[in-house]
């Protein structure tokens, strides 16, 4: 087993680990967003609130969850809305 030398004072993490607040929930809530396409509301909602939980953890990807969910669900609403009709 081989070790690792370092300097004093500092330290090992390892490469996948992220130090951004928020970016999980931020993916999570693209996805559902994107979801929203198919399911409507349903998932359009739970990535919109995913989407502004990431972006006031101070994550980019927050802002654009917000975005893809309120798009997507909209278009989701409108394109069952011409399928099924009233």
């Amino acid at each position: 087993m081989t070790t690792m030398q370092t300097r004093p004072g500092t330290e090992m993490t390892p490469a996948t680990s992220t130090n951004q607040p928020g970016r999980v929930v931020s993916i999570v809530g693209i996805v559902l967003g994107a979801l929203g396409i198919l399911f409507g509301i349903i998932t359009g909602l739970p990535g919109l609130i995913c989407g502004i939980v990431g972006a006031a953890k101070g994550n980019r990807l927050g802002w654009v969850a917000i975005v893809v969910s309120v798009v997507c669900t909209i278009a989701g609403i409108a394109i069952g809305h011409a399928i099924i009709g009233r």
